[in-house]
């Protein structure tokens, strides 16, 4: 028979087998960041492109119509492609030949990806709906690419007259990384802490006392929003190669928005 001590025993258990799955989690995450922050103190070099398209990124996304009276469109991420094409690129003074490097990735900030994936027109929203008529919805991709001029970050190592490759950047890739690592420390914190608090009060004289129930409750509260919560933290902060863009088009925003905004030119949808 399950006595009130034994599910309290339980309860306790339980979260902090979650504190401790929660918090390796976060520090395998942190001590990539370091690793990568460590491996950029010597591989990491600035620069700025002399040609168009030096790198792209494509994000494939199903889009499906919105039901209801109001139209709309929806769209998910279904695959993402960094492609580093190679070109000249001027570092540290002079010019180098850049290549890909196996498993190189494509970063662009969350701002320029979400401008590429935008909707500027309404004729480009009603284009948008032909494609997505039918029971699987359609398909698009979202391509960023860098310009001739831009800056770029690039690290990888020098081989001869090349220089391989391995990251591609738009930003500095060192914020990323530094505000990354330290949003998983936040995390370990957060829900160490959310435990500690609930176990100190759930042992509170007297034992099932008010105080002590009140322990039972920021448990059983840590138990089930702390996954969610460090699970979306995680999902916020992935690598810009791999973050989701996702969207949501409604046309009488597109409506307003073309009546106060000069004709631009769209994106490769």
């Amino acid at each position: 028979m399950l006595t009130r001590e034994l599910m309290a025993l339980a309860l306790l258990g339980i979260s902090w087998v979650t504190a401790f799955m929660v918090a390796l989690d976060a520090l395998i995450d942190f001590r990539a960041m370091r690793s990568l922050l460590n491996e950029w103190k010597t591989s990491l070099k600035t620069g700025v492109a002399k040609s168009d398209e030096l790198a792209t990124h494509e994000i494939e996304q199903r889009v499906k119509e919105l039901d209801g009276d109001a139209r709309g469109l929806v769209f998910f991420d279904r695959k993402h492609t960094s492609t580093v094409k190679g070109g000249l690129v001027t570092l540290e003074g002079r010019d180098v030949t850049v290549q890909s490097g196996a498993g190189a990735e494509v970063w662009f900030d969350a701002a320029t990806r979400a401008a590429n994936a935008s909707c500027k027109t309404t004729a480009q929203f009603d284009a948008m709906v032909q494609r997505s008529l039918g029971a699987g919805g359609g398909t698009r991709v979202v391509k960023s690419s860098t310009r001739a001029g831009q800056n770029v970050w690039i690290a990888g190592k020098q081989e001869g007259e090349v220089f391989v490759a391995t990251l591609v950047s738009t930003f500095d890739p060192r914020t990323f990384a530094r505000s990354r690592a330290w949003a998983s420390l936040g995390v370990v914190f957060a829900s160490t802490l959310w435990c500690i608090a609930g176990t100190v009060l759930a042992f509170w004289p007297p034992v099932f006392g008010t105080v002590s129930i009140g322990g039972a409750v920021v448990l059983i509260a840590h138990f089930l929003g702390m996954t969610p919560l460090a699970m979306g933290a995680r999902e916020k902060s992935r690598l810009p190669s791999v973050a989701y863009v996702r969207g949501l088009w409604r046309r009488d925003e597109v409506k307003q928005e073309s009546a106060v905004s000069s004709p631009a030119v769209s994106p490769q949808n």
